[in-house]
């Protein structure tokens, strides 16, 4: 069996940008511009998302690597970017990203109140 090429794997970071209308109406489409043109393709994978993240009244929203990243603004996107992949906001407190696996648990327990 041939040996994996540890360099053929991607490593790039995965940017989702939420383009749901909220967002959108916040600066989101120019977040999206913003990483689109600052962020080179082997640093990260930029892509629209019309989902929304849930966090509309602290959009624009992006996630990164599933961690969602709230208010973040146009003219700091790129930034704000290479920071969390530098480190990353801490989630165990509620601060910061949140993993979009974890947005089920709080919607379902939104929907029990």
């Amino acid at each position: 069996m041939p040996e994996e090429n540890p360099q053929s794997k991607d490593t790039r970071a995965t940017i989702k940008v939420c383009l749901h209308e909220k967002c959108c109406r916040k600066g989101a489409e120019q977040v999206y511009a913003n990483l689109k043109e600052g962020l080179s393709k082997e640093e990260a994978l930029v892509l629209p998302v019309y989902e929304c993240f849930n966090f509309c009244k602290e959009g624009p929203n992006i996630a990164i690597n599933d961690n969602i990243v709230r208010g973040v603004k146009p003219f700091l996107a790129v930034e704000r970017v290479r920071q969390e992949l530098r480190d990353p906001s801490c989630r165990a407190d509620g601060l910061g990203s949140k993993s979009l696996d974890a947005l089920d648990e709080v919607l379902e327990d939104i929907t029990k109140l």
